[in-house]
């Protein structure tokens, strides 16, 4: 018999438990910049001359 060496130890393939957290970590802060530039930051403050823009 040939030992299993083919066989990921885990669901998550080769990788490790923390680069699926960091990548997971990494996804989210650019969904939220995406969210908030295209949402939040163009509905403004309600001050005048006190942005960027």
């Amino acid at each position: 018999m040939e030992p299993e060496r083919d066989k990921p130890a885990k669901g998550y393939g080769k990788r490790p438990m923390w680069q699926w957290i960091v990548i997971y970590v990494v996804v989210a802060a650019i969904v939220y910049a995406l969210i908030y530039f295209i949402f939040i930051h163009k509905s403004g403050s309600g001050t005048s001359g006190g942005g960027l823009y």
